[in-house]
Formats: C-alpha cells, structure tokens, sequence
C-alpha cells in the first residue's frame, strides 16, 4: 500500500512539475510574441516622432491644402497601425498601460480624422493644434527608447492619454 501511494505522490509531483514547466513555456512565449508585435511596427512610432514638427513647417512654408491632406493622412495611417498595435498588446496582457496607450491612440486618430474631415477650416485645426502634436512628438521619442513593451514606464501611457484628452477637448 505504501508503495502504491509512493507511486501515485511521485507521479502526481512529476505531473505537476511539467504542468508548472509548461505553463512558464506558455507564458515565456507569449512575452515573446508581444516584444515582436511591438517592434514590428516600430517604423510607424518612428514616424510620428515628427508629426507636430512637420505640421508646423508646414503651415509656416504656406504649402498647399492637397499636401497637408497628403500628410495628415500619412499620420492618420500611422496612428492607426500603432493603435491597433497596442489594442492587440492590450488584449494579450493584464497591464493597463497598453490599455492607456490603446486609447491615447484612438483619441489622436479620431482628432485627425476630425480634421482632415473638416478641409475649410483645415489650417486653423493644425494651427490650434500644434502644440499638443509636438508634445506627442516628444512623447514618440521617449516611446521609441523601449525595445520592449514591457518595459514602457506606466507615468508614460498616463502622459500619452493625458496629452490626447487635451487634444480631443480643443477640439470640441
């Protein structure tokens, strides 16, 4: 009987020893999988590093309505690639920073999108707006440092959602 139960503790333990291993494979993959989401698109954060800095050359050079169209939706596009990018990371981890950036995202794309929507008053929108767009800049570049999601600082993504509010009340 004591053999018997010996037998069953043993295989028990060794069952949950794999079990335990194989939970900590799981997880050590899915890291993975969310480091390479991320700097799969690193070309899109890259980009937008110059938005509010392109955005006011552009308006001080006097260009065409048709070229800040052209740019507006350049960024457009590049907003949604990384809002979509951190909705994905959102839906994959319990961190509430992916979940801040997700929105930070969609609100500046809406505002975009509210812009280029509106093309008579499209030069006073970016003009008004400037200032919030070069705070993203900023915020791109600080973003651009992580090579991992997991290591973006949470007092970042509350920046990011902070800088956005703003910019979607302006707008209003």
């Amino acid at each position: 009987m004591k053999k018997v139960l010996s037998f069953l503790f043993i295989a028990l333990l060794l069952v949950s020893i794999f079990s335990t291993y194989s939970w900590w494979q799981c997880r050590k993959e899915k890291e993975k999988m969310l480091v390479q989401i991320y700097n799969e698109f690193e070309v899109s954060r890259w980009e937008l590093e110059h938005t509010g800095e392109t955005f006011q050359y552009l308006l001080q050079n006097n260009v065409s309505q048709a070229v800040l169209l052209l740019y507006l939706e350049k960024y457009q596009h590049h907003v949604l690639v990384v809002r979509n990018t951190f909705g994905i990371l959102a839906s994959h981890s319990e961190e509430e920073k992916f979940r801040k950036l997700h929105v930070a995202m969609k609100n500046l794309f809406d505002v975009l999108t509210s812009i280029r929507d509106n093309p008579e008053s499209l030069r006073e929108n970016l003009q008004s707006n400037l200032e919030a767009l070069r705070e993203f800049d900023k915020l791109f570049k600080e973003l651009s440092q992580y090579q991992s999601p997991n290591d973006i600082p949470d007092e970042l993504a509350e920046n990011f959602l902070e800088v956005s509010k703003e910019l979607t009340e302006s707008e209003r």
